[in-house]
């Protein structure tokens, strides 16, 4: 059977046709695959409140250990900024975390940590928590938290220093706080 030049023409064309319409496909889900990664990464806040007068905890020594998960025993240490409010970044792609590998016990300073993202949060801070709990609360304890909750809808702890209030918002974490007191700084 012999092929015309008309057929030959029309073979051809459809087969550029096809190879167009395979790359448009892989660009597009290139695009998708890029635009993925980037919405796969969140910005989670922590704002430390003084649960007395209402306004934020800042300072040289003001900071939050965080550890997202439990596959990691250090905790990464993040200070707050002026306006005491600590960020971490949280991502589905685990080869986009910035955490250095600690010592057997340190805990790790990072400024703007990128972490693998996971559905437990636990914190503790180098306050008083302003929290439920009396004389056999310690402020040495590690509060748990969903991060899926504070990315969805924020969280506040409860203040029971002062009558100070926030409302938070998505992906915002408000911890009421108050400085130790020489008793609570002498025990420690």
């Amino acid at each position: 059977m012999l092929i015309s030049d008309d057929q030959m023409r029309r073979a051809v064309s459809q087969g550029e046709q096809r190879s167009q319409l395979g790359l448009l496909r892989i660009s597009v889900l290139l695009l998708l695959f890029c635009m993925a990664s980037v919405a796969s990464s969140q910005t989670l806040e922590i704002l430390l409140i003084n649960g007395k007068n209402g306004r934020p905890m800042v300072g040289e020594s003001s900071h939050v250990n965080v550890w997202v998960g439990t596959e990691r025993t250090n905790a990464i240490l993040v200070p707050t900024d002026k306006k005491g409010i600590a960020r971490i970044q949280l991502t589905l792609d685990p080869t986009a975390e910035n955490i250095p590998k600690p010592g057997k016990y340190a805990s790790i300073f990072v400024e703007h940590p990128i972490l693998k993202y996971d559905g437990r949060l636990s914190i503790n801070v180098p306050y008083a928590v302003c929290a439920s709990g009396g004389s056999n609360y310690s402020w040495l304890g590690i509060m748990n938290f969903s991060t899926s909750e504070i990315l969805e809808h924020g969280k506040s702890s409860p203040n029971t220093c002062g009558k100070a209030t926030v409302q938070p918002k998505p992906g915002q974490l408000i911890l009421f706080v108050r400085h130790l007191s020489w008793w609570e700084e002498f025990k420690s």
